[in-house]
């Protein structure tokens, strides 16, 4: 069996100011790293093979916090990054409804295709962290592994192997520094054994 442990990286400045962050490199906040110490310590128990991160500063930072009590590799992984937001990054939402009203228009209208200006679509970001995710478990036949990632990221991974796909994206709330997880059986079949924990 391999058990998936997935957590949200903690708070960045961007995160606070309710700005579009995919791409952008930021550290943690004051705040973020305190909600990596939490998380470290509700995961400290666990028999942790390896980890897995986005290799974004706010990713491994949240990683490394973590690893302080279990000392396993961190693998960096650039097919874990949040989705690019292109010429959309660090911007309110009210900010691209001025700017950007016509894309805008478009991808709320068609939010899996619709390509965000200088970016990807949510399509290409499911695809890109849905097949890393893949490799990794046909990696692992078996243990324990921590993914350190981001909320679009960790959104995309639980409605492929929980849901029914990219459709049910936005089911799941996926909150700083908090806690999913999921087993894969023997013959392949995912359970959903914890969110927002």
């Amino acid at each position: 069996m391999i058990k998936l442990i997935f957590v949200r990286h903690g708070q960045t400045k961007k995160n606070f100011d309710g700005l579009y962050c995919g791409w952008s490199d930021d550290d943690l906040t004051e705040e973020g790293e305190n909600q990596a110490k939490v998380v470290a310590e509700k995961l400290k128990e666990e028999k942790i093979t390896k980890i897995y991160a986005s290799n974004l500063k706010r990713t491994m930072q949240t990683a490394k916090m973590i690893n302080k009590y279990h000392e396993v590799k961190i693998i960096s992984k650039e097919n874990l990054r949040e989705m690019n937001f292109g010429l959309w990054e660090g911007k309110k939402y009210s900010e691209l409804k001025s700017e950007y009203e016509k894309d805008l228009s478009k991808w709320e209208k068609d939010w899996i295709h619709f390509i965000v200006p200088q970016g990807e679509n949510l399509m290409n970001m499911y695809e890109r962290v849905c097949k890393e995710m893949e490799r990794i478990i046909d990696e692992n036949k078996e243990g324990t592994f921590l993914v350190v990632a981001h909320a679009g990221c960790i959104r995309a991974i639980l409605s492929r192997f929980i849901g029914i796909g990219i459709e049910d994206y936005w089911k799941y709330k996926v909150e700083n520094c908090k806690i999913a997880s999921i087993e894969i059986l023997e013959d392949g079949f995912s359970v959903l054994t914890g969110l927002n924990i």
